[in-house]
């Protein structure tokens, strides 16, 4: 949930922490520093600063959701499931700019990862199911239409899921 200028400026301080600790052989807190400094860094390589975006993105902020995931340099270090939202996020982006290819490639590996909420997986579904109705490919776009039956979903996706049926059926 740290940006990366945030996580090192804390890492900062309890190596102080810790340097003061182990000045005055407070064991308790030269311990308690370490261990503090080791969750920030391994939330660094491994977490990222992937769900701080995507809050972002979802309060329709996508211009800080976009300067924030870029600070994200190596997204095959993350787990799993951050993996998937760090493509997820980046997918929807490619959407909003048009490029509609890069949008395909990152929703679908996006969904191959494994996003967590079915919501998030009925909003990529959707999403590809336009690009190829914007493609030209209707038959693709009914597939994934498909594959939403039985996620749950926010009511204010229905309308655009509607929407959708009504413009393939």
């Amino acid at each position: 949930m740290f940006t990366p200028v945030v996580r090192f400026a804390l890492l900062l301080l309890c190596v102080i922490v810790a340097i003061i600790a182990s000045v005055f052989n407070i064991k308790l807190l030269l311990v308690l520093a370490t261990l503090l400094s080791l969750s920030l860094l391994w939330g660094y390589y491994m977490l990222g600063t992937v769900f701080l975006p995507l809050n972002r993105m979802r309060r329709g902020k996508l211009e800080e959701a976009g300067h924030i995931i870029a600070m994200t340099k190596n997204p095959k270090r993350l787990i799993k499931s951050r993996r998937a939202y760090y493509y997820y996020i980046q997918a929807y982006l490619a959407r909003e700019k048009d490029d509609f290819s890069s949008a395909k490639n990152l929703f679908n590996l996006a969904l191959d990862e494994g996003l967590c909420v079915e919501h998030d997986k009925a909003v990529a579904l959707l999403a590809l199911a336009d690009i190829e109705v914007i493609n030209g490919n209707r038959e693709q776009a009914r597939s994934y239409l498909q594959r939403m039956k039985g996620l749950k979903v926010q009511p204010q996706l229905m309308p655009e899921i509607q929407k959708m049926q009504q413009l393939l059926a």
